[in-house]
């Protein structure tokens, strides 16, 4: 199982095609996803990946074309 680095800078897209069990790490922390929260405002979405022992929360904020 591949271990997915997850930041401010991974696109979106990729964010977005995270599942329950996929393995990632922030050189923090690192785990196995249990469950993703997705908050949207007007200015950005929060990706809240929670693993066994922690979470890890990453903020995109929304492009303006």
């Amino acid at each position: 199982m591949s271990n997915i680095f997850v930041d401010d800078k991974v696109p979106t897209s990729t964010l977005l095609e995270l599942k329950a069990g996929d393995a990632i790490n922030n050189n923090h922390l690192a785990g196995v996803i249990k469950q993703i929260d997705i908050t949207e405002t007007d200015e950005f979405l929060m990706f809240r990946f929670v693993l066994a022992k922690g979470e890890i929360e990453v903020r995109k904020l929304k492009q303006v074309c």
